[in-house]
């Protein structure tokens, strides 16, 4: 993995990005970070998807997370939320009946404890002959040189044929989430005022790699406008170029180039970023971005 460099530069997008709490700080040493993530997520994206359960145990820490909020168009354990616990994991992952799995990764970025993959997984089930072919992301997180965190995102509506009763959530996901992302990169708060939840919850974790409070997760739209409104103030132009995307349900995930300038250096970043609808209003909010790319 590259070593990533701090710089004021980056800052005011991380402040722009995650309302941080003061404009003149700098990012921690981003050296601190383990140097052996991508090794050890690459490791566990194999054994999973070759369902090498034994050998795949000994990468958990004890209380590794498993988290898939697109789950939430299934019945059963995934739909109740987070699971917790190595061993709990894997007897989740044995009982989906999966026969042959094939996870085809179109790209994939490791950023201090956390690596991003994204593709399409191609999975058959001991039930049935049909396969299906899966819009797919996974996040892993890694610490001590364990799995701690594992949070996917799929596009199960149609790779799953679940029928049209998602439809509707669907199309106002969707509509939402468009609007919602271009007032996030236009600078439109007005707009984000208006489409936020009261309780939202935002994140990119990917910025941890900076040093608290970078990274930070904000649970209220007033906190997280308040400290947009004195970012955009101080960072130049900010655009995602979208280069692919899904919504089902209650998610959108949005895949591209995070673009930015200020200082009059440009940044280049290929990135995620994940938006959750309910009753019209984004509830939740992730971001994920290969900070390791430095100025073009």
């Amino acid at each position: 993995m590259r070593s990533i460099r701090p710089h004021p530069v980056l800052f005011l997008l991380f402040l722009l990005a995650f309302g941080l709490t003061a404009l003149g700080a700098m990012p921690a040493d981003a050296h601190a970070q383990p140097t052996d993530t991508r090794t050890i997520t690459d490791r566990y994206v194999e054994l999973t998807f070759q369902r090498r359960y034994d050998e795949l145990r000994d990468l958990y820490a004890q209380d590794a997370v498993f988290f898939d909020p697109t789950g939430d168009v299934f019945a059963g354990r995934v739909a109740d939320g987070p699971v917790q616990g190595g061993d709990e994991i894997i007897t989740l992952q044995k009982s989906w009946g999966i026969a042959e799995a094939q996870f085809d990764i179109d790209a994939a970025f490791t950023v201090g404890e956390y690596s991003v993959y994204r593709g399409t997984l191609d999975v058959r089930f001991e039930e049935s002959p049909a396969s299906h072919a899966i819009p797919f992301l996974t996040v892993l997180r890694v610490r001590e040189g364990r799995v701690v965190q594992r949070t996917d995102f799929g596009e199960y509506v149609e790779s799953f044929e679940l029928g049209d009763g998602f439809d509707a959530a669907t199309k106002s996901t969707r509509a939402v989430a468009d609007r919602y992302l271009a007032a996030y990169t236009g600078g439109d708060l007005a707009t984000q005022a208006e489409l936020l939840a009261p309780n939202v919850r935002f994140q990119d974790p990917t910025a941890q790699v900076y040093g608290p409070p970078s990274g930070r997760l904000f649970e209220s739209a007033e906190e997280l406008l308040s400290r947009r409104r004195q970012i955009y103030a101080a960072i130049g132009t900010f655009t995602f170029d979208a280069e692919g995307s899904f919504a089902a349900n209650h998610h959108a995930v949005y895949w591209g180039t995070v673009r930015y300038t200020a200082n009059g250096a440009s940044y280049a970043q290929p990135g995620v970023m994940i938006v959750e609808v309910h009753d019209g209003l984004v509830t939740r909010h992730w971001d994920f971005v290969d900070y390791s790319v430095g100025a073009s």
